[in-house]
């Protein structure tokens, strides 16, 4: 075998794959489709570094890996750098990759570090109502793991929910100085208890747990904006890249944890594309595809294989090696994806101003259940360089048709009621008189709020190779389960809270036409047997042909989302950290006598 482990992705099941299998002396290869991508700027004041230890710009340098630099511009014009990372046939070593399929559109990343160079940060326990709803057997024990690794391989969870750094304060409650909070994290927290009242329902309202370095001084020496020289400037751009580093990506844990140690047995090769899995004798052989030799096509081999390549990475990639490998496996493999009820709504014309391009992308949000199904709403920042895009798309639409008259009066009224709705895309005069002569990309979305939902949906889409490519459908219409009718529903409430108006996404950029989904889960759930999931409680994958309806495919694990069993109604990273330490630490634990 050429490794002891191979892991496949490098999101967050892999990363904790990876530096797991390291921290037990295994000889790990990480395979990863996308490049490095890091920001374009240079700390002014950059910690001082241990001896023999280079920094991670410096070691891919010196290592001749393949880089990509974020978008730089800041506002609109940084528009063409945000297409220039989407990845297509004409841009294959794109950062953003786009799914489309019927129903809906579903937003991964293709990049070393995985979902973690575009995600929002946020590290929620699911509700054990939740858990129990899909049959996933996580507990306190395995939180509290989670959490533990997330601190020591990424860094401190931080609130970061007020304009200006405020160490040492519980910025779950400021009293008096409320003002400090960001408007739109105030003006959620005051519609929640409006709706509250008016509902007659619990809407806890509390700051998130971010991966953010911010200016804690009072940690004393455990402070991780001392240790990095950085931390969040409010620059509200998490998704796109946080340009002085205050993220704490899953990038720089690979290095520090498993790359840059000397001792470690870590090879990382990214533009690696894995296309095929079979077993071998003695463990798994992985073809991929490597884009740095022009896609030449090469093969390694290990004992074990820890699929960590995404929801649809993962399940594409078992799917294949049952129908071209010839791996038996569970029926039920393809079966039970959830969208996690992802669902964006705007609310626009907000009362009060929102200012929803400051601080990070989500800052707080608001727990629900209703009829039994667990929500979580929480505010979304927009980013500058896509503000003025946003603004003029959803008062186009609003202003002419009321979303539902555009086509008829589009060319009658277009430059005499709108003009000013494109005013941040055409020249202007200035008028200095006039309060509403937007200038700034944050102000054009000053009253403009942005949910994102998660819930429980009923997990019923399936995943197949249709014509060799990957196809996702629902037997009856996604958009029309339960779920998402509650979702909408108590939307509108929080409008009429806000003083506003509530435009769902879809409809505010019709371009969409479809859910967009970013936390897609399952695939590959977790079942008691072969006939209710695709692997057992750690991960295994189950053997179709074995002698029992438990037997598995030794060495084989799956341990990114793809796993999960259902819908969590939060965001799902700390959900699939915990259950992916769950299952390595299965792995590498000695067989008992």
């Amino acid at each position: 075998m050429d490794y002891d482990a191979i892991v496949v992705g490098s999101g967050f099941g892999g990363t904790v794959a990876a530096t797991t299998l390291v921290g037990a002396g295994r000889r790990v290869l990480i395979l990863e489709r996308g490049t490095w991508w890091v920001s374009p700027e240079e700390l002014g004041s950059p910690p001082a570094l241990a001896p023999g230890r280079a920094r991670l710009v410096d070691w891919l340098k010196q290592e001749g890996e393949p880089v990509q630099y974020w978008p730089r511009p800041d506002h609109k014009d940084g528009l063409l750098y945000l297409f220039a990372a989407n990845r297509s046939k004409r841009n294959p070593d794109g950062l953003y990759k786009i799914s489309s399929f019927d129903e809906a559109t579903v937003v991964t990343a293709s990049a070393v570090g995985g979902g973690s160079m575009i995600y929002s940060n946020v590290n929620l326990r699911a509700h054990p109502e939740a858990l129990d709803a899909i049959g996933l057997r996580l507990g306190e024990e395995e939180y509290a793991a989670a959490v533990k690794w997330m601190e020591d391989v990424r860094g401190p969870l931080n609130r970061i929910v007020t304009k200006v750094p405020l160490p040492g304060r519980d910025v779950a409650d400021l009293g008096a100085d409320d003002y400090l909070y960001f408007d739109r994290s105030r003006v959620l927290k005051e519609a929640a208890a409006d709706v509250s009242a008016k509902l007659g329902i619990e809407l806890p309202w509390s700051p998130l747990d971010l991966s953010i370095l911010e200016y804690d001084p009072d940690r004393g020496a455990e402070s991780g904006a001392a240790r990095e020289h950085t931390f969040c400037r409010r620059q509200g751009r998490c998704i796109f890249g946080c340009l002085p580093g205050a993220r704490e990506t899953l990038d720089r844990s690979l290095y520090d944890h498993a790359l840059a140690r000397p001792d470690a047995g870590a090879t990382l090769l990214p533009l690696a594309e894995a296309t095929r899995l079979r077993r071998v004798e003695g463990g798994y052989e992985v073809a991929f595809r490597d884009h740095r030799r022009g896609g030449e096509d090469r093969t390694v081999s290990a004992a074990s294989v820890f699929l960590a390549a995404g929801t649809l990475g993962t399940t594409e990639l078992l799917l294949r090696a049952r129908e071209e490998g010839g791996l038996a496996l569970s029926d039920r493999l393809g079966r039970g994806f959830s969208t996690n009820c992802d669902f964006g709504a705007f609310i626009v014309d907000t009362a009060k101003p929102v200012n929803s391009a400051d601080g990070p992308i989500n800052t707080c949000g608001v727990r629900a259940v209703v009829d039994g199904r667990h929500f979580t709403f929480e505010d979304t920042g927009i980013p500058s360089m896509v503000a003025p895009v946003i603004a003029t798309s959803i008062r186009l639409l609003d202003t002419f048709v009321r979303r539902r008259l555009f086509r008829g009066k589009l060319r009658l009224t277009w430059l005499g009621q709108s003009l000013r709705d494109l005013k941040m895309l055409l020249p202007n005069l200035p008028d200095t008189y006039d309060p509403t002569d937007v200038r700034t990309e944050a102000e054009t979305v000053a009253n403009i709020f942005l949910f994102h939902v998660m819930g429980q949906d009923d997990a019923s889409g399936r995943l197949t190779l249709r014509d060799g490519k990957l196809d996702l459908r629902w037997e009856k219409p996604v958009a029309d389960q339960p779920t998402y009718v509650m979702a909408r529903e108590l939307c509108e409430e929080f409008a009429a809270a806000m003083g506003g108006r509530y435009v769902p996404m879809e409809e505010a950029l019709p371009q969409l036409r479809r859910l967009t989904i970013t936390h897609p889960l399952g695939g590959c759930g977790i079942g008691p047997t072969r006939d209710a999931g695709v692997v057992d409680e750690v991960g295994r994958v189950y053997d179709g042909d074995g002698a029992t309806d438990t037997a598995v495919h030794d060495g084989l694990y799956v341990v990114d989302g793809s796993a999960m069993p259902g819908a969590l109604g939060v965001n799902p990273t700390l959900t699939i950290a915990a259950q992916a330490l769950k299952s390595v630490t299965a792995a590498v634990r000695p067989v008992s006598t």
